[in-house]
């Protein structure tokens, strides 16, 4: 480990540099403590959301800190992010966080949305649901269009 000087006029003061910062929440419950709602919390939060994003724990304790915060944005942004994972499952869910979150969804205009596609659930391409924040949409403009499978050449063996 290499040392680093703190203040250049006075090498006589070295010391070693700090370890690097170990980021986790030590809770298990839903709602995050006091000293741990941040925007910082916010951001690892959706960085645990990118690489586990199954994990319906992290995505309902990133609604309440965003929700706690007053974000509506990043409110928002967090219940699309969950709506996505859940597909079409969960409709007990994504009804119950519509109904809570509603303000926060109107106010980007998604309120209405969400509910003409609260039995379907949301596409993941969809760009009207590609808000700032979100971390599972991919929007895509125009229509997605799929290659059909193609018919093999008949194999040499079958060929007169």
């Amino acid at each position: 480990m290499k040392p680093f000087v703190t203040d250049k006029t006075c090498p006589e003061r070295i010391r070693a540099p700090a370890p690097p910062a170990v980021f986790g929440l030590p809770v298990r419950t839903l709602s995050i403590a006091s000293r741990w709602c941040s925007p910082a919390t916010g951001a690892l939060l959706a960085g645990e959301i990118g690489r586990k994003p199954a994990n319906l724990h992290l995505h309902l304790q990133r609604i309440a800190l965003w929700h706690g915060l007053g974000d509506e944005t990043a409110t928002a942004a967090a219940v699309v992010d969950l709506w996505v994972v859940l597909g079409k499952l969960g409709h007990d869910l994504r009804t119950r966080m519509l109904r809570k979150h509603y303000a926060a969804l109107d106010t980007l205009d998604l309120g209405l949305y969400l509910s003409e596609r609260l039995h379907h659930g949301l596409d993941r391409h969809d760009p009207r649901i590609a808000l700032p924040g979100t971390v599972l949409t991919r929007p895509v403009a125009g229509t997605r269009a799929f290659l059909r499978e193609a018919s093999l050449p008949a194999s040499p063996a079958s060929r007169p």
